[in-house]
């Protein structure tokens, strides 16, 4: 999905905000933040994703402030917070009768966790609206009639706290093969090999590097070892929004699991901003 004008007023405000949270109180270096970003969004590329100017953004960032994956202590916080709601996330999807869709619904609501798109997130909110919030299943049938002929999953994630939440989809798979995806650099809360480690992840699936460096999933950039896996791959799982933007025009089946975040993905979707969506594309 190429970048749409409406993206330029939220990139700046991106920009302002992450100014303001890594230079607190040093407005001349906001500034210069905030200029040198709205210039290269001037120079974008009309064919760019707004997942692919994250990675210009978090440059300009890392150089003005000198300091290399800047969202490492938000990540770490949050994280913190997050797994406080695991014993009652747990007891929902036990209780539930489709534990699949609930495991599903908690994947989604833990896509909320964006300190990009939504810096001012609410966890506790967020979990509170695992039953009760907008869900829309587009492809559910489906996805289940899929999921007993695979054998092969390719799940590939969004962000690191949210992974927390991803575990209890996964665990819903099994025991079909997962291979779980993670970014090969730190770029925003995106969830790296070094923080699945953390989660321990690679106890339940294997885990792999995609090759991308951007907050979504450039097919360009990515290693062959996962390109062969998302070739041969029975379902592929697409989590977040940066991964709906740069895989949406990709002519294989994917099954997206998103929070819709802004008022283009929004539009594109019919959905409104704030929804969360589960659906297939439609290719066969």
């Amino acid at each position: 999905m190429f970048f749409d004008p409406q993206c330029i007023p939220c990139i700046i405000n991106q920009a302002y905000e992450s100014s303001k949270k890594f230079a607190s109180g040093n407005t001349e270096l906001q500034l210069k933040i905030v200029k040198k970003i709205c210039a290269e969004v001037e120079a974008v590329d009309i064919n760019y994703t707004a997942p692919m100017f994250s990675s210009s953004m978090q440059k300009i960032i890392e150089e003005y402030l000198d300091i290399k994956n800047p969202y490492k202590k938000l990540k770490d916080k949050n994280i913190i917070i997050a797994e406080k709601f695991i014993p009652y996330i747990k007891t929902l999807i036990d209780r539930s009768a489709d534990k699949l869709e609930m495991a599903i619904r908690t994947a989604i609501i833990g896509n909320a966790i964006d300190l990009g798109a939504n810096p001012n997130f609410d966890i506790e909110f967020e979990v509170s609206r695992i039953t009760s919030g907008d869900i829309y299943f587009i492809g559910y049938q489906k996805f289940k009639e899929d999921l007993k002929k695979a054998e092969l999953i390719l799940y590939i994630a969004d962000n690191y706290e949210e992974a927390l939440f991803d575990k209890f989809l996964i665990t819903a798979l099994l025991p079909k093969n997962v291979v779980f995806v993670v970014r090969s650099k730190p770029i925003l809360n995106d969830i790296t090999m070094e923080d699945a480690k953390k989660l321990e992840i690679e106890k339940l699936c294997k885990v792999i590097e995609s090759g991308s460096i951007i907050a979504g999933t450039d097919l360009n950039e990515c290693t062959p070892e996962f390109l062969d896996l998302y070739r041969k791959a029975d379902i592929v799982i697409s989590k977040g929004q940066g991964n709906y933007e740069t895989l949406l025009n990709e002519v294989r089946p994917i099954y997206f699991l998103f929070r819709v975040k802004c008022d283009v993905i929004a539009s594109r979707c019919g959905l409104k901003k704030g929804d969360g969506a589960f659906f297939y594309n439609g290719v066969e």
